[in-house]
């Protein structure tokens, strides 16, 4: 055996986490903070991440950080589970996609470990990675161009996990699972084209569209240096797996293969609101068991528990926590600590925060509330979130869909729209909105910046005379490279295009993914959008 072969086996597991989306589907939330140190069920995302990896059997993690960085480096250094497994952050201002994250890593030399786990930092999973590395080592040791297993799951179509801007076509060989196609359908094509050439290489292939990319790899060093070779590839799935496995000429292929997860096993990616939504009540609702709200990662035991009761309500115990006798607590609701709730609320199927105050008669439903958050009397919130430090005063009502940023105040009375966004941060310039995969989003450099410096003026037509903020507006770029801000397209309905329908409402929460299926399969079919029976556009459930 060669030596180096000989040292690889000494090496301890590694892995490799993207703190970077390189998407802008999390903001104006994200413009404070780093999305991976966002609270999902009042634990931040990076810490199920690294819980789960140092479960798995990972001695030593890089952490690869483009914006927020120091946020990051700061968080990484003074948590707990740093004694469990070694965490090193890598600071690159100067990447802007994960091609390039890659690269970097390369160019350092860090990784060592045959095989390392790759995987996004708002991934949340339980998966037993152990039978999945058992084969990635057999199928390498066999032919060193078996370099990559991607972990999937099957799930509904209309599974609000999925994406409804495309569709995720996979051509697996049977009797391998070796990944033989990796196509994504937009919502306006009716079919994929395959070539013929693709069924004479293979046999047994099966074409699915089913299939959830969980955003988890096993991969062999090989494909670091493939980003190195190869040095315009920006997105690893639609470039990077997509070119490698149409590749047709044998000894220039690099085969990847995919593992498929149990019945029993989950996993998902925080894309944007919507799945930040559902996967919240999937771990409410413990689907992702043991990953749960009475189950809290390593080190939060020292300052919170929370109990379990019955209609999968989770109440923090160990805080000062006061909830008035006449407000109602319905099925999956996360009561963080020290929570302040006054006379005759109502709180179903949603997340409070630690330190929240609510007055009187208030009524939260399917929404999220972070931290420190104050709401006046008589207000209500559906299907929005509420970021750290906000302030909603009395009798304003905060309609589906809205995301308020950190630290903005909504003004007595006032009513906002569906959807809208709001923010406090004074630099909010936008480039492309990149897609809610990795994307091949070419940032501006403001990206690189923490957001907030500069001139902030309020919107007083928007959050009142005595708030504070401002809409966000996200630049959504057409097919033919046009780009729109107008806020009349972008309120509930969406506008005449169905691109920004797609790429602003469906990110949110409240967004009618079942509508959005229906009015899909009916373009697809060459239906018109308008006929009656296609599905609503801005109401329903997810």
């Amino acid at each position: 055996m060669p030596a180096d072969e000989v040292d690889r086996e000494d090496i301890k597991l590694q892995a490799v986490l993207l703190a970077d989306s390189f998407t802008k589907t999390f903001r104006p939330a994200s413009f404070d903070k780093p999305k991976v140190l966002c609270p999902l069920n009042n634990v931040a995302m990076l810490d199920y991440t690294i819980e789960w990896l140092a479960s798995s059997g990972v001695e030593e993690l890089f952490v690869f950080c483009v914006q927020h960085a120091d946020q990051v480096k700061a968080y990484v250094e003074s948590s707990s589970w740093t004694t469990a497994i070694k965490v090193t952050c890598v600071k690159d201002t100067t990447c802007t996609n994960p091609g390039d994250a890659l690269r970097e890593l390369d160019k350092r030399g860090l990784v060592r470990s045959d095989p390392f786990i790759m995987m996004s930092g708002d991934v949340v999973t339980n998966v037993d990675v152990r039978e999945a590395l058992k084969e990635h080592k057999k199928r390498h040791k066999a032919d060193s161009a078996n370099m990559m297993t991607v972990l999937m799951k099957e799930v509904p179509h209309n599974s609000p996990l999925r994406s409804v801007a495309d569709d995720l076509i996979v051509g697996i060989n049977s009797n391998s699972n070796q990944i033989c196609m990796f196509e994504s359908r937009k919502f306006k094509d009716s079919n994929v084209q395959i070539p013929s050439s693709f069924f004479d290489a293979q046999s047994n292939i099966c074409v699915k569209s089913d299939l959830l990319d969980c955003g988890i790899d096993i991969c062999s060093p090989d494909v670091l240096a493939r980003f190195s070779d190869e040095f315009d590839y920006k997105d690893i799935r639609k470039q990077f797996i997509r070119n490698s496995v149409a590749e047709e000429e044998e000894g220039l292929q690099n085969k990847i293969f995919a593992h498929f997860l149990g019945s029993t096993e989950y996993a998902a990616r925080v894309h944007d609101f919507r799945t930040y939504s559902a996967i919240s009540k999937d771990l409410i609702r413990r689907w992702c068991y043991p990953v749960v709200p009475d189950n809290l990662p390593s080190g939060y035991e020292r300052k919170f528990a929370y109990e379990y009761s019955r209609h999968f309500v989770y109440r923090e115990v160990k805080g000062n926590t006061v909830i008035a006798r006449s407000t109602q607590i319905k099925n999956g609701c996360i009561l963080g600590a020290n929570a302040n709730i006054e006379e005759g609320g109502k709180v179903a199927s949603s997340v409070i925060g630690n330190d929240c105050y609510f007055g009187k008669n208030v009524v939260i439903e399917g929404s999220h509330i972070w931290s420190n958050v104050k709401i006046g009397s008589n207000v209500k919130v559906d299907q929005s979130i509420i970021c750290d430090g906000c302030e909603i005063k009395e009798g304003a009502v905060i309609s589906k869909g809205c995301v308020i940023g950190s630290n903005c105040v909504i003004g007595k009375g006032i009513v906002l729209k569906p959807f809208s966004r709001i923010t406090c941060s004074a630099n909010t310039d936008e480039g492309d909105d990149g897609d809610d995969d990795w994307s091949d989003s070419e940032e501006d450099e403001d990206v690189q910046e923490d957001v907030g410096g500069g001139e902030f003026e309020s919107e007083v037509d928007v959050v009142g005379e005595d708030g504070k903020g401002k809409l966000w507006h996200p630049i959504v770029t057409d097919e033919d490279g046009g780009s729109s801000e107008d806020e009349e397209e972008w309120g509930e309905g969406g506008g005449e295009d169905w691109d920004e329908f797609v790429s602003v409402e469906s990110q949110s929460i409240g967004f009618d993914v079942k509508g959005a299926n229906a009015r899909k399969i009916k373009l697809q079919s060459g239906g018109d959008l308008d006929d009656s029976g296609g599905g609503s556009v801005g109401g329903g459930d997810e």
